[in-house]
This record gives structure tokens, sequence and C-alpha cells, in this order.
């Protein structure tokens, strides 16, 4: 494990950054206000780009999710076992028979995230053929059960030896399931997650672009878009390139997004600051419900809003910051991009429209609508992408197609 022990570095992301929000509210279970189902209107475009989300459950009830600005759920979770078997299925089993009919009929794939955090636990299994046969077969029988459509693999804090062994796992499981989503880590500090094979074996892999501060480290951006001074060279765009430099295809990277900020008590209001307890995470709900009494600042090194008191720090996004980050994984021409977890935003309608606004890509040229007059329609500024910056000679041809 690599200590950073410069005072100004980034903070090194947590293993278990899903854990930490099991243990913080599986047994507290956050007081939410009761949601609003704001049906979409029956024409609502579906994104032309993966969007993952994951649905967890200390939350509210995945049947008040708005599907048609998804292409992916996965319900959190089931969790590994040293022997192989599969424990608190039940939060599968309560929720799939609704969920999964209610998700196809947008269109949308279900996926039960299975988890393992303890190295015991994932060593146990992933070294033995017949426990992971064990796994698989239940994890199978569990999609099957309610015609949902593959799994999310969700084992975080891999050790390096089992680095061919969760590759096999994967493998294993691809035959008996239609789709695999992997989460890999911010920062695979130990070289154990074998991108370019995994991608290979795989429909995507979700980057979880958070806990690059964590809670046990002091206070900064929990998803930093770009590193830089004085927070070091960790953040979405150093994950991004290291996925893609160790092998996996853009179209393979699904982009993963924290609907959540992070507290922290602090010694004073200084920026870098150093936390002097644990910081808890905060809903983005809850977060933007604080903006109304205090105004924001902005750290535009990570392009990352913020807010300081005498004694504490919260660091979080906003719909602005995220939809940067969002524009940033189109313009990069990844699969897509995801979110931990559904239903942190609350019901700010805003930010779903702003995420259909930069995944739903390609439409009729509004040019070529029939009106039935004479009269041209009304011009519009074009929303399709031609795809990344092209450097070109003078004579170059340049083609531009639009794939993006």
């Amino acid at each position: 494990m690599v200590l950073l022990t410069i005072a100004a570095a980034l903070a090194e992301p947590v293993p278990g950054v899903h854990l930490e929000h099991a243990r913080q509210f599986q047994h507290n279970p956050p007081d939410r206000r009761s949601p609003t189902p704001h049906p979409p209107p029956p024409d609502a475009p579906s994104p032309t780009v993966t969007v993952y989300g994951y649905h967890a459950y200390w939350t509210g009830s995945p049947l008040d999710i708005d599907y048609s600005r998804l292409s992916h759920i996965a319900i959190f979770n089931v969790a590994l076992s040293s022997d192989g078997s599969l424990t608190d299925t039940q939060r599968w089993t309560n929720v799939a028979g609704d969920v999964v009919p209610l998700a196809h009929a947008y269109g949308v794939s279900v996926h039960l995230c299975v988890t393992s955090f303890t190295d015991p636990v994932t060593n146990a299994v992933l070294s033995d053929p017949s426990r992971r046969a064990t796994a698989i077969s239940q994890l199978a029988d569990l999609v099957d059960q309610f015609d949902a459509d593959g799994v999310n693999v969700d084992v975080e804090g891999l050790d390096a030896a089992q680095k061919s062994n969760f590759v096999s796992f994967i493998e294993e499981l691809s035959v008996a399931v239609d789709e695999i989503v992997i989460a890999t880590p911010a920062v695979d500090w130990q070289g154990a997650y074998d991108y370019d094979q995994l991608a290979a074996l795989s429909d995507g892999l979700f980057i979880m672009g958070y806990g690059y501060h964590y809670s046990g480290s002091n206070p900064g951006p929990n998803a930093p878009l770009y590193g830089g001074s004085p927070w070091g060279r960790y953040s979405l765009d150093w994950s991004v390139n290291d996925h893609l430099e160790f092998g996996a295809p853009a179209d393979k990277i699904i982009l993963g997004l924290p609907l959540y900020g992070r507290e922290w008590p602090t010694d004073g209001p200084d920026v870098p600051g150093t936390a002097t307890g644990s910081g808890v995470a905060v809903f983005m709900e809850d977060a933007l419900d604080r903006v109304a009494t205090q105004p924001p600042l902005f750290d535009d090194v990570t392009r990352t809003p913020y807010m300081l008191g005498d004694d504490w720090q919260l660091w979080y996004d906003d719909v602005s910051s995220l939809r940067e980050r969002i524009s940033y994984a189109v313009d990069r021409e990844l699969q897509g991009v995801g979110f931990w977890a559904l239903q942190y935003e609350g019901e700010d309608s805003g930010f779903w429209e702003m995420v259909s606004e930069e995944t739903v890509l390609l439409e009729d040229d509004p040019l070529e609508t029939d009106t039935g007059l004479d009269t041209p329609a009304e011009n519009a500024p074009p929303i399709a992408r031609a795809g990344q910056p092209i450097e070109a000679n003078v004579g170059d041809i340049v083609v531009l197609n639009g794939s993006a």
C-alpha cells in the first residue's frame, strides 16, 4: 500500500468506497422526504450513451426512479461469502420482481450487484474454482429467476495475487449470464485489475470516480475532474487515461460519478485543510439545500464546488459540475457515465433534464421535419457531436462522421 506523506498531495482513494456508504447508512437510514413520482412524457428520448445507475437499499423505493433517463440500473447488493454462497439475497428478491418489468418497459437493463469488500472472502472465493462455480451458479439463478439482464461485479481492494483469478471468475461468469459490468477503482494501487482482459470479457468497466478524498483523509474534492497543485495528479482525467493506457478501450469505459459529497470537521477554514475527525457522506440533495443559505466557493483546478465554515469543510458536486464531467466523458468518446447512487440527488428534476441534454446525442434534424407548410422550420443549433478534435494541415482531408 502506497502512503502519501506530502501534505499537499491528494489522499489515496480508499478501498471499499461503496462499503463506506453501507456502513454509514444501513443501520441509520437517512430520514428521506417522501418522493413524488414524476412520470416522464411518453416520448421522452432514451439516452444514446450508457447512463448507468446504482440503487442502494437504504434510499427510497426503486419504483420511484425515472427510468427514461437510464440505460442500466444495478440493484445493490448481494454479498459473497467465503464458501462462494450469497448472502443478503432479499435485497434483490424483494424488489426485482417489480423493478425488472418496469425497467424493461423503458428498455433499461437490470443488473444484480454482487459485492466483496474483504480480502479473506475475496481470496477464498477467487482462488478456488469450485467456490467460483458456486457463486456463479447462485448469481445466474437469481438473474434468471426474475428475467433480469446480468450482473454488476463490485470487488474492491483486490489483491494483486488474485489478478488472474479475478479474470477467470469473470470469464466463467460470462458463460452463465448475458451482461457483466465490473466496478473498477479510481486508482489501482496494487495493479490488481487486468483492465484489458476484464474489458474484453465484460460489457463495461464502471470507474468508481469518487473517494479521491474519503472519510479518513483530509478534506478535498471527492471527484476532481483534473489534478494539479495543491491536490496532486489523481483525478477523473487521470483515472480514464490510466484505464486507456492499460488496455481498456474507450467504448468499454463508464465514468462513474458521485451524487454525494463529503463533510469533514477541520481545524480551520484553510484550503487544503486538516481534518480533526472522520468525514461523512452528504447527499447531493442535502448539499444543495445548504447552498440556499451559504453561497458556495469553487475550486478552479479540480472544477469542484465547496463550502467552508470555521471548523468544517464540505466538498460536493452540483448540477453544473456534473454536467462538465458528463460532457468530458462524451467528448472522450467513452461508453458513457454512471452514478453512485440513484436518489441521492433528491427531487431536483433539473438534474435529470441536464443528464438527458448531455446523453441524448442524436435526434432527427428539426430542419428536415415535414411541417406540411411552405415556410421552413425554425432553425435550431446542431446537437450531434463530431468527435474528438482533429489536427490537420492545409490540404488534408478530414472526415467528421458524427459517430460520437
